[in-house]
């Protein structure tokens, strides 16, 4: 439409009303939108900013008076006010004297589409590195939901102490009152209790000094990796083994080495014949994840002879040790080391629950000032409220009446498993013995597919999983991995009920 013959009062009208139809507009979404959230003012510079990144709003373009803003959004004009000053405040828009505000003329943006906080559209504009792309190729852990029956590792969580745990954090929030100060190695009360703790019921030699308390057990295996490897260091780890190994050793630039097992843990002959110029080990020697072997005294000797002779570090993951049935616990491969060549890493999330994230590393005294000193630029250390807590609740002795309590139990649920299993599978499941543990594991007969197994009892709420997915370079066993501690007869009855559909 041409206006260059229009009288100069019509003209000027035309133009007014086309301005205010573009002003609306341009405003209907924070109409239909923006103007129910509050506080109003926010809402509203959210979308003028919105609107001037992605182009919408042009560099130069003249904004509607505050008035005419306020009259089209029905808000106050000091609203509007304080919007304009924001944006001028930003460097969005300026102010010319007598001729209203305008988008900053510096603005030279394309039109970029501005994501709200909750989109979550893949883009393209950020690159990971290297390093993080090659973490999609790894085995990663298992997610889970507590609600799943038969999970592996699962503690009773019913039958946490939780009132006595109420009483230990209420001593930790006072005591917390009279605390100098963190320490990244970990709260002194705690470190005292599980150096007692150690000497008593693994034959761990060491002082509270060489405790390092962690957010969990991945946190310590991370700093640890960090701190020993360099780009290209070779990892001797067990097959099949934990998966959730292999990610701590690959961002630490490590190279995982698997070496097979069997009945007596660890190939140690395999291992060192093969691997000398390996920087470390990672070994489950007490109870060999997944398959429960344990690692015969002989090859521990070979081991920490290795470690000896070519200057290396063994890393002794001792994660649920505390449920041995046949006996006590095994003394710890830390136990026998008179060179000081091993760090023992222990938790507390699957003996007690997974809400307590708390582990530990028993480093070897050289490496207690160097952990020390990194741990302080990683995370400066944990909440000292938990640390206390669980101190206390071990100085009560409350924490060693429950493992009694669960060493029990565990054993009677365990022996509940297998007697059902054999009762309702026969031949098709056949129990590969181990002497304690959270789970039990199942060898299937050949041909037997168990991740498609699995996968099938997933979906109906069950937490096993395939055996095979925790080999890495040997030729996998298919088999599942049944949980049992975390469960009542009830439970495990229903949970094999619905099992034996997949079958």
């Amino acid at each position: 439409m041409k206006h260059q013959n229009l009288p100069k009062s019509l003209h000027k009208n035309l133009q007014k009303n086309l301005h205010k139809r573009s002003h609306s507009e341009l405003f209907t979404p924070f109409l239909h939108q923006g103007a129910t959230q509050r506080p109003r003012y926010r809402a509203l510079f959210n979308y003028l900013q919105q609107q001037i990144m992605a182009g919408k709003l042009p560099a130069d373009a003249r904004l509607p008076s505050t008035r005419e803003l306020a009259e089209l959004l029905k808000l106050s004009r000091n609203t509007v006010k304080q919007v304009y000053e924001m944006l001028q405040a930003e460097g969005y828009i300026e102010t010319r004297h007598g001729d209203g505000s305008y988008i900053s003329p510096q603005l030279q943006l394309k039109a970029v589409s501005k994501k709200s906080p909750t989109d979550n559209t893949q883009t393209s504009g950020i690159q990971l590195s290297d390093k993080s792309n090659e973490l999609h190729k790894l085995r990663t852990l298992h997610s889970h939901s507590n609600e799943q029956l038969l999970l592996p590792a699962l503690p009773a969580l019913d039958q946490f102490p939780w009132p006595q745990w109420q009483r230990s954090v209420s001593h930790a929030g006072r005591q917390m009152k009279f605390s100098s100060g963190r320490s990244y190695m970990g709260e002194p009360e705690l470190r005292r209790e599980i150096a007692g703790y150690l000497s008593a019921s693994r034959g761990i030699r060491c002082n509270m000094d060489q405790i390092m308390i962690c957010s969990g057990s991945q946190q310590g295996m991370q700093l640890a990796f960090s701190m020993l490897l360099n780009t290209g260091d070779k990892v001797l780890v067990e097959d099949p083994g934990f998966p959730g190994i292999d990610g701590a050793i690959s961002t630490a630039g490590g190279v995982k080495v698997s070496i097979p097992i069997d009945e007596q843990g660890f190939q140690t002959d395999i291992a060192l014949n093969r691997k000398q110029d390996a920087k470390l080990a990672f070994i489950t020697p007490s109870r060999n994840y997944p398959m429960g072997y344990t690692l015969s005294l002989e090859r521990r000797l070979q081991l920490l002879q290795w470690a000896r002779q070519h200057g290396r570090c063994i890393i002794e993951d001792d994660y649920d040790s505390e449920f041995r049935f046949d006996g006590p616990p095994l003394t710890a491969l830390q136990g026998l080391d008179g060179e000081h060549s091993v760090i023992y890493s222990g938790t507390f999330s699957r003996i007690l629950h997974p809400n307590i994230r708390l582990a530990y590393l028993v480093l070897p005294p050289a490496l207690v000032e160097p952990f020390n000193r990194m741990r302080g630029f990683l995370d400066g250390g944990l909440s000292a409220l938990p640390q206390l807590a669980l101190a206390d609740f071990m100085a009560r002795g409350l924490f060693a009446s429950h493992l009694r309590r669960m060493r029990k139990l565990y054993k009677a649920r365990r022996s509940y498993l297998l007697q059902r299993v054999e009762h309702e599978f026969g031949n098709q499941l056949t129990w590969e013995p181990s002497d304690g543990g959270m789970h039990a594991v199942f060898l299937l007969p050949q041909g037997y597919d168990d991740q498609a197994i699995a996968a099938k009892a997933e979906r109906l709420g069950l937490g096993v999983r395939a055996l095979s997915y925790y080999y890495d370079q040997q030729q996998p066993r298919s088999g599942l991995i049944i949980g049992f501690a975390g469960y009542n007869e009830a439970q495990i009855d229903q949970g094999l009920k619905l099992l034996k559909t997949t079958l």
